[in-house]
This record gives structure tokens, sequence and C-alpha cells, in this order.
């Protein structure tokens, strides 16, 4: 008898597990697809994070792509994506389109992120480890074109025309860039300025362009690249883009990184899920080692 009572249970236990696995591969796995478009800035968290969940997920797919965050905006405006990525907040023409159809730009933010302005190397080199240390406006004239050469910045630099590299219109990075360095002194980009699509792509061309100078997230900064301490007015403190820096708040070009939908999410729905994801420990550990600055 007592053997038998142990088989039944037995049994009982066995069709048990057999049942939930049958139920997790049915029904219980999150399954269907998320297009998600923007910002170049936000494209490698999002990348790595949309990675990291198709493999907890096998049944979701996650599609990913950059363009800027203007492109991000335009697309969940005409119903292309399901999430945009963006750099900023969206812009008053961009909130009226959005009006007009019927969408409401809903923010989430996901990372704090700076953006830094960086130099060649051979722009520094003669300072002989010495920071170049600028302030905002000092910035704005070199890329408006008042200072056209390096020793106007600093007489201790060559008698070299500085490079300017720029983003491409729409760019959130840039958009950012100008509101810090630009726009609050009446100055514009120089006309000849050479423009970039992308972080990746502005960081190359400074790299390999002697005297150049451009701007890029913190989370694309690497050893090819000098990053600028900067002042917000002259007599004023002057700091690294560094996360201690901008998690106090004294880094002069900061921001926050967004995903962006049309209304609150559905509760339950994948967009929903993904933005969690983003936002759980694991997702914030994935913006951290991307380069960026968790919101925790």
């Amino acid at each position: 008898m007592r053997k038998s009572v142990i088989a039944i249970v037995g049994a009982i236990i066995v069709l048990g597990v057999l049942l939930g696995s049958c139920y997790r591969f049915l029904w219980g796995e999150r399954g269907g697809k998320l297009v998600i478009m923007g910002s170049t800035t936000v494209l490698p968290i999002v990348e790595h994070c949309a990675r990291v969940y198709m493999e907890e997920n096998p049944r979701v797919e996650v599609r990913v792509s950059g363009g800027g965050s203007g492109v991000g905006y335009a697309n969940l405006i005409d119903g292309v994506c399901d999430i945009a990525m963006a750099s900023r907040p969206p812009k008053e023409e961009e909130l009226k389109r959005a009006e007009e159809r019927g969408v409401e730009l809903t923010l989430h933010e996901i990372a704090l992120d700076a953006v830094a302005v960086v130099v060649h190397p051979s722009v520094v080199e003669p300072l002989g480890g010495e920071p170049l240390k600028l302030t905002l406006e000092m910035i704005g004239r070199i890329f408006s074109g008042e200072l056209r050469y390096w020793d106007e910045v600093d007489g201790r630099l060559p008698h070299m025309e500085i490079v300017v590299f720029t983003r491409e219109p729409g760019s959130g990075t840039r958009e950012t860039f100008e509101e810090a360095c630009l726009k609050p002194f009446g100055l514009e980009v120089r006309a000849d300025a050479s423009v970039q699509h992308g972080n990746p792509a502005m960081r190359d061309a400074v790299a390999k362009t002697p005297y150049s100078i451009g701007y890029i997230g913190m989370g694309f900064i690497t050893s090819n690249v000098v990053p600028l301490p900067l002042a917000e007015a002259e007599g004023k403190p002057h700091y690294e883009p560094t996360e201690e820096n901008v998690r106090a708040g004294v880094y002069p070009i900061m921001r926050y990184l967004y995903l962006v939908t049309d209304g609150e999410p559905e509760p339950g729905s994948l967009i929903e899920e993904f933005i969690d994801f983003i936002l759980s420990p694991e997702g914030q550990e994935i913006v951290e080692e991307e380069g960026f600055i968790s919101l925790g």
C-alpha cells in the first residue's frame, strides 16, 4: 500500500513537471516583435538589452536601428516603429506633428549621459600633459568660426587651422550641444563644418584628423580622442565628462537618454515589459557596461 502511494505521488509530480514544460512552451514564453528606431547615442544600450532580452525570451524579436533622434520621433509618429530612441526631448514641430496624427509622445528616462567635446591628440600635445580647459562660450566661438586657429584659443597651441566636425540636423547630440554652446551666445555652427552621421563616425573622424574638434556622447569616448574639461563661464570651475561629475550635476553638458512611446504602454504589453527590462537592475547594469550612467 505504501509503495502504491509513493508511486502515485511520484507520477503526479512527473505529470506536473511535464504539464508545466508544455505550458511554458506553448503559452508561457513572451512572444511577439518590437521595432525600435532612433538615436545613435541610445543605440548601443538598446542593442545590448535587446540581445539579452531575446536570449531570455526566444519567441520575441526585437529589431533595433539608428538614424538619429529626429528619425526616431518621425517614425514613431508615422507608426513605423513601436518605440523611438531619443537623446533629447521632442521639438515643438515634432510635438505639433504628433498631435496632428493623434500620437502622444511619452518619454521614459533610461540613462544619464554627458556630451563630451573631444579633440585630436595633436591639439593638446604642446601642453605637455596639461589639460586644455575651455568655457562653453569659447567652444561656441570655435564651432561658429569666430576662432579659426588653435593659437587664437590658447597661445601655447600652434598656428594650425581648426578642423570642425558636427552632427547631422535632427541629431539629439547636436541639439544638446548647440543648446549649451551656441544658442545662448547667438552663434551657429560654421557653414563649412564637416557633418558626421552618428557618434562612432564623429569619434573616428576626430581620431583620424589632426587639429580637429567634435563632440560625442560619453559612452563613445575612447583613448584615441581627448575630452576637454569645460566650464559654464569664465571664472567658474572646469569639469571633465565623468560619471562622478554628471551624477553631481556639475558637468555643464549633461542630459537624460530616453525611450519614447505613443502614450503609456499598455499594461502587460511587450513594449512595457521591454522598457521595464531596461529599467531593471539587469538592464541598468548594461547601461553602465556601455559606458553610460545608470539611473540608480
